[in-house]
């Protein structure tokens, strides 16, 4: 239940991002604003603003915010559940503006997502702290090469096999390379030097890496202002290189691990257990995640809405409003299936 609750506030957070970035940018270009939603089906609570009403609805996996002229079941002044929309004053609907604001509307959101992460990525970087493994020896696996060497917990390494150990990557790429063979390992253990002679074993997982059984202690470690802020940016730029390689793969027929509500809220439990560091590298990552989503070109998404408003760039014409809500729909329509599909999935992985 713990973790349900976070995965909801989790995606409930991300999309109020992803619908303040739409929902600024029209209060910006002068757009009346109908309604600015959190959820969709049955509205559990609302009240109204000045011109806009919120509302917080039933099902939390979404948000839109409705602007004057994209009234979605019918004409300007169709009643909602408290009255009808007021009409707007000329000028301040959607279509009124110019390609180049509504274009500026439709990108706002998932820009917004790509702000948030790099935020979230520059907090955790700069105030929260990034966990860093030290040479400092946490837990010794009982049976494997390290406890049958003498190595204990609290032991902080020195140097293998004449290797001087500065930080955990150079316990685990001297001890890789040396399956089955000997090694001497000296450590600090109670203000002396103590040396250790033992076996390495062979990695459960790779037969060929060398593994003795042993595990770090984890330090917070925090960044200064100006490498926060690089460290950010380049985190924010890499996540988008790792989701247009999966995107490509994808495009070129390869699989791809695709996480679902169900998946997620795994991965949620299990960052929970590594720390708050965890949970808001997460968020930054589901972020900027689901930032690239909306602007893939699948209609229904907003990426689909800017092609829209390129193709009527070129015409000089808006498309006909009946096509575009046919193809809106069965991109909505495999937006469901391509739901419920990786919905099958995390089932099957975590349950199968």
């Amino acid at each position: 239940m713990t973790t349900a609750l976070m995965t909801i506030v989790i995606l409930g957070f991300i999309i109020l991002v992803h619908e303040l970035g739409h929902f600024i940018a029209a209060r910006r270009a002068d757009i009346l604003c109908h309604e600015f939603s959190m959820g969709f089906g049955p509205a559990l609570y609302s009240w109204r603003g000045e011109e806009t009403k919120f509302s917080i609805r039933l099902i939390p996996l979404g948000g839109y915010v409705l602007m004057a002229g994209e009234i979605r079941s019918g004409p300007e002044g169709e009643p909602d559940e408290d009255g009808p929309y007021p009409p707007a004053e000329p000028g301040r609907n959607f279509n009124d503006k110019s390609i180049a604001a509504r274009m500026g509307v439709i990108a706002a959101g998932p820009v917004t997502n790509f702000i948030a992460a790099f935020v979230v990525f520059f907090v955790v970087l700069a105030a929260v702290g990034v966990p860093v493994p030290t040479v400092e020896i946490a837990a010794v696996a009982p049976d494997l090469a390290a406890d049958q060497g003498g190595v204990q917990p609290g032991d902080r390494m020195l140097n293998i096999d004449g290797v001087e150990i500065n930080r955990w990557e150079d316990v685990v790429m001297t001890v890789r390379d040396r399956p089955d063979r000997e090694i001497q390992m000296t450590v600090e253990r109670d203000g002396r030097e103590v040396r250790l002679d033992l076996v390495v074993g062979r990695s459960p997982q790779e037969e060929d890496v060398g593994y003795i059984g042993i595990e770090p202690a984890v330090r917070d470690e925090r960044l200064a202002l100006i490498p926060a802020l690089t460290g950010a940016a380049s985190w924010t730029a890499l996540m988008l290189v790792m989701l247009v390689d999966v995107f490509l793969r994808l495009f070129q027929g390869e699989t791809a691990n695709l996480l679902g509500v169900v998946g997620l809220g795994a991965e949620v439990g299990h960052a929970a257990t590594l720390g708050l560091s965890s949970v808001l590298w997460m968020v930054a990552t589901i972020s900027a995640s689901i930032g690239f989503f909306q602007l893939l070109p699948i209609p229904a998404l907003d990426g689909s809405r800017l092609i829209f408003l390129a193709i009527e760039a070129i015409r000089g014409r808006p498309m006909d409003p009946e096509k575009e809500g046919i193809i809106n729909f069965l991109g909505f329509a495999f937006l469901i299936l391509l739901v419920l599909y990786v919905t099958f999935q995390d089932i099957t992985r975590l349950f199968g």
